[in-house]
């Protein structure tokens, strides 16, 4: 008998020691029941514009009592300070108890893949990543996160096979390895129009090691539009459809495109050649370069997207094999409303 009490209480110990040192939020650990009573807010009194969110199916390091529950990923822009009285959250129109967090708090780690084209009109794309990479890094440093960043290569294929670069890509680094791999990057070759970036996207969240815990995020940075699978030119294994049931609520896909063949005012992404509605099916961020390929990581948004990050966590008691979520934001005179549908967990 005294062992067992001397094994458990080592257990305890050690629980509480690891408990006490890791960067998990001391936080509530359990869902507030669901309200009954209410009624769903009008929806004609709230903007859908600056809010956007996905379900979030990624490590979660915050110990929360049920083993089954469900998160939505929440961006709002401007909004850094938020309680959970400022939102309403509706699963096929009943109203949910949940917990809020902010994701840079529940998740300190964050992991950057770069994916990047390197084909021969992207020179300026490559220099203004080595240029910005560092201070890209401070903003999400000064924010309190942990930061590593990897960077994938590619041009008709993933890592780009035709430039010897060693490694072929890089694994998550510091941000000073980052800048000097960025800086062995060479612009050259692309015979034909369309690269490869559905293969180099995958090739990024399948081969990267990233952290348990982490928030992931890939950068793609290209001029061109995709080959993919089907398109005859056998050198994608990969298309949207089959890409984004790997990358939907496990990864950030934001875009920095150069205008061309990416047109600034299109809003219709469905075209098989088009990775932006990646970036807008994961939640992402769509930006433009200037008409000459020059990019800033500052400028992207990134580091103000990982501020004003949010995660809800509630417990479905819905049967349906998919639902609709329902996000009411209201902070004074600032309401904004999402809406979420089709959503499988």
């Amino acid at each position: 008998m005294s062992k067992i009490l001397t094994t458990i209480s080592t257990i305890v110990v050690v629980f509480l020691f690891l408990y006490g040192c890791s960067d998990i939020p001391r936080v509530p650990l359990t869902i507030p029941p669901d309200p009954t009573g209410t009624t769903k807010p009008n929806i004609s009194g709230y903007s859908t514009h600056n809010i956007s969110g996905v379900v979030d199916k990624g490590g979660f390091l915050v110990p929360i009592t049920l083993h089954d529950f469900n998160k939505v990923r929440l961006t709002l822009p401007d909004v850094d300070n938020a309680r959970a009285e400022d939102f309403r959250v509706f699963e096929d129109n009943k109203e949910q108890g949940f917990l809020l967090y902010k994701e840079s708090t529940a998740r300190k780690k964050i992991d950057i893949a770069v994916v990047i084209d390197v084909t021969g009109s992207m020179a300026n794309s490559i220099n203004g990543v080595k240029n910005s990479v560092i201070g890209f890094a401070n903003a999400l440093k000064s924010s309190g996160m942990d930061v590593r960043i990897a960077v994938v290569p590619f041009d008709d294929y993933v890592p780009s096979s035709d430039k010897k670069y060693d490694p072929r890509f890089l694994n998550l680094s510091g941000p000073e390895t980052a800048k000097d791999y960025v800086g062995k990057l060479i612009a050259s070759g692309g015979s034909d129009a369309p690269e490869n970036p559905y293969d180099a996207i995958m090739f990024a969240a399948r081969q990267i090691s990233w952290r348990t815990g982490s928030q992931r995020h890939i950068i793609l940075i290209t001029d061109a539009p995709a080959h993919y699978s089907g398109d005859g030119s056998s050198v994608s294994t990969w298309k949207k459809e089959t890409i984004l049931p790997h990358l939907i609520g496990y990864f950030t896909v934001h875009g920095a495109f150069v205008p061309g063949w990416y047109n600034l005012g299109a809003t219709n992404f469905f075209d098989a050649r088009d990775p932006r509605e990646v970036c807008q099916r994961t939640g992402g961020l769509i930006k433009y370069t200037d008409s000459y390929g020059n990019v800033d990581l500052n400028e992207l948004g990134i580091a103000e997207y990982v501020t004003s990050s949010w995660i809800i966590v509630f417990e479905s008691d819905s049967p349906a094999a998919t639902h609709t979520i329902e996000v009411f934001f209201a902070k004074g005179t600032d309401k904004r409303y999402l809406k979420l549908e089709n959503v499988a967990y």
